[in-house]
């Protein structure tokens, strides 16, 4: 019994891992870049424009924009979990989605100092909270279900089943995730704006 455990346990997706190591690829990144002056200025160009570009986007055109932004890569991975692909996918998935949290949150430092890293923070407020969940949870559905496809075990109904529904249920928390990038992320970065002096 013990043995058996050991080898689930070895099977498993280290989704977390991946994340985590993206991160930290992420802050590690932009402070090596930093130091090289014509990089640091194009990089914090490229975020300035990024964050605070778009104060006029709002409403009903952005829900569509970031909809279709989260959702493309989303229904990608799901139709990816029936072949393949998709277990490459997860393990790029999951690694560049740390890096991009860990590099918005280092450019905001370095760019602004602390008060950087409270904007950098609210800028993926809330929606992170739904987004990170669905990335480490679903993307190691996806890698589960693409895998019994690389051995070659088929597509049974039953598997086919739970990985639908379950795409269902994180299809609902990304949701959450975009109403809460469309309509209430601007509210924070506009508060953050506002209060923290960091231009």
């Amino acid at each position: 019994m013990k043995r058996i455990w050991k080898e689930g346990k070895k099977r498993t997706f280290p989704a977390w891992r991946l994340f985590l190591a993206g991160f930290l690829l992420g802050i590690l990144l932009p402070n090596i870049l930093w130091k090289l002056k014509w990089q640091q200025q194009t990089i914090a160009s490229m975020y300035l424009i990024r964050t605070f570009a778009k104060d006029e986007v709002s409403g009903p055109a952005y829900l569509l924009e970031v909809l279709r932004i989260r959702g493309s890569f989303f229904l990608l991975a799901f139709f990816c979990g029936f072949s393949v692909f998709g277990v490459p996918l997860a393990v790029v998935g999951l690694v560049l989605a740390g890096m991009k949290i860990g590099m918005l949150l280092t450019l905001s430092v370095l760019q602004f100092g602390v008060t950087g890293g409270l904007a950098g923070a609210g800028l993926i407020f809330p929606q992170y909270l739904f987004y990170l969940p669905v990335w480490v949870y679903f993307l190691r559905a996806v890698y589960t279900q693409s895998r019994e496809v690389w051995k070659n075990r088929g597509l049974f109904p039953q598997k086919v089943y739970r990985y639908t529904g379950f795409f269902v249920l994180t299809a609902l928390l990304l949701l959450a995730g975009v109403l809460g990038e469309t309509y209430v992320n601007p509210l924070v970065v506009e508060m953050l704006i506002k209060n923290l002096k960091f231009l």
